[in-house]
């Protein structure tokens, strides 16, 4: 083989190799959810799901009987307005507008800070752990207390 065909087959191989990285990269976990609910203002807490890789990715629900794992909301998660999700220096801003039962307040501009596998209100000052999911199938599974006392 001729070393200008040697050199081919090394970029082709480089190009396979790097091409296979980024698929193995794009298919593990897509979402990091909060492992516990979050207070992010007037007492709300909240589960709250990021897709990084999405400008707008942001979800939210009301933890069900087992935590963030399940939701007392629905018929689907959330999707806020004004999500917004941006990357900066090995951090993340999650903000969105969030509604409210106040009159005083009809509603909170909640902005989170993602670091490592650590989520912060900057308005609370509250923080919770992240871990990441491959899917935002979370089943609705309300909490004892509310399936013993229907509305």
């Amino acid at each position: 083989m001729s070393p200008r065909a040697c050199h081919f087959v090394v970029i082709a191989v480089s190009a396979v190799s790097a091409a296979c990285a980024s698929v193995s990269r794009s298919s593990g976990p897509r979402y990091l959810v909060t492992d516990g609910a979050i207070d992010v203002a007037l007492g709300m807490r909240l589960c709250v799901a990021v897709d990084p890789a999405d400008v707008r990715g942001v979800w939210w629900w009301e933890p069900g009987a087992t935590g963030c794992d399940s939701r007392s909301t629905g018929p689907d998660l959330f999707r806020p307005d004004g999500a917004s999700v941006v990357r900066s220096a090995g951090s993340m801003i999650v903000s969105f507008r969030l509604g409210t039962h106040s009159d005083t307040r009809p509603f909170v501009d909640v902005r989170l800070r993602v670091d490592g596998n650590q989520m912060r209100s900057e308005e609370t000052g509250a923080q919770v752990s992240v871990k990441r999911r491959t899917a935002l199938d979370v089943p609705l599974v309300p909490p004892r207390a509310m399936m013993n006392h229907p509305h």
